[in-house]
């Protein structure tokens, strides 16, 4: 039986993130069954981080036996989640074979994010399994802009970028050197479920932002990505949406309306600034604004309206 063309690249992701193990997988759906002899071995390397010495241990990818697909697994021990701090990544290498005869390799890149809500918070894990409150300063721009440094003033001052539409090459820098990046997509394109699966891919992406009137009753939500809503005037809180984004143009109806509410609210702002630490000066400004009031989830600011 000759292989079916092409044959695709397996799928990556995990499950039970703790700070003492974590499971990566390699899947491959569709027509190639795992009773037809296809089987997909390799393994995981890491972690890797161009700010920190590492480590690196390999694991192998084990085939977990019969199923309607190939699906193989590695325990990674101690694993080193992702942060602009220390972004820490790992290389997978999948050899997809049928009957033993190898058919294609790949290596791919995997990291693990712990950015989650709870409550009217965000929250990030380390790598020791600590978990404190995340508070989001963002400046909307660029990616080459915020990394020209290395990323090195960024993450002084704590500050992330709001992205329209990043790109794979936008995802790919931003995670290797250590740079959140808040997505703002384009529902208006088709594929809305194609950029949120390419969106999920990469840690470095804290959450994606789609407004208010976004259907995704059709849609599958993606595992490891926030969703967000932006809304305007008194639009409702669609209930897909795990974080609000808000324009705070008057502070007293601001905290009127959201100081209360039971999902992190992130404080939105239009204003100038001319590089990234008057930015972050805005950030702060605006944080002050509101702060007599409540602390919300974070404070971001762009030049333009972000729909």
């Amino acid at each position: 039986m000759s292989p079916p063309d092409p044959t695709p690249t397996p799928k990556l992701f995990y499950r039970n993130l703790n700070s003492v193990r974590v499971s990566v997988y390699a899947l491959i759906d569709g027509v190639f069954g795992w009773a037809n002899g296809w089987r997909i071995d390799g393994d995981v390397y890491g972690p890797h981080c161009r700010l920190s010495d590492t480590l690196p241990a390999r694991i192998k990818l084990q085939d977990l036996g019969p199923g309607n697909s190939p699906l193989s697994s590695a325990i990674v021990p101690d694993p080193c989640p992702w942060s602009a701090e220390l972004p820490a990544t790992y290389k997978v290498t999948t050899n997809v074979r049928q009957k033993d005869e190898l058919i294609q390799s790949d290596v791919q890149q995997i990291a693990f994010k712990t950015l989650t809500t709870k409550a009217n918070k965000l929250e990030l894990t380390d790598l020791n399994g600590f978990t404190k409150r995340w508070v989001l300063r963002a400046a909307a721009g660029t990616v080459n802009s915020a990394l020209s440094d290395g990323g090195d003033e960024c993450r002084e001052l704590r500050l992330s970028r709001i992205i329209i539409a990043p790109g794979t090459d936008d995802c790919s820098r931003a995670t290797e050197e250590g740079l959140w990046i808040i997505a703002v997509c384009d529902p208006t394109e088709s594929g809305v479920q194609q950029q949120l699966d390419s969106l999920s891919q990469w840690p470095c992406v804290a959450c994606c932002i789609l407004p208010a009137g976004t259907d995704l009753r059709n849609i599958e939500r993606p595992d490891n990505l926030l969703l967000g809503t932006y809304l305007t005037n008194n639009q409702e809180v669609p209930e897909w949406a795990e974080i609000i984004i808000a324009d705070a143009v008057n502070p007293v109806e601001f905290n009127s309306r959201w100081d209360s509410s039971v999902i992190p609210v992130i404080a939105h702002q239009l204003t100038s600034y001319n590089n990234d630490r008057n930015a972050r000066e805005q950030c702060a400004a605006l944080q002050a604004s509101l702060a007599p009031q409540t602390n919300y989830a974070g404070y971001v600011i762009s030049k333009q309206p972000l729909y």
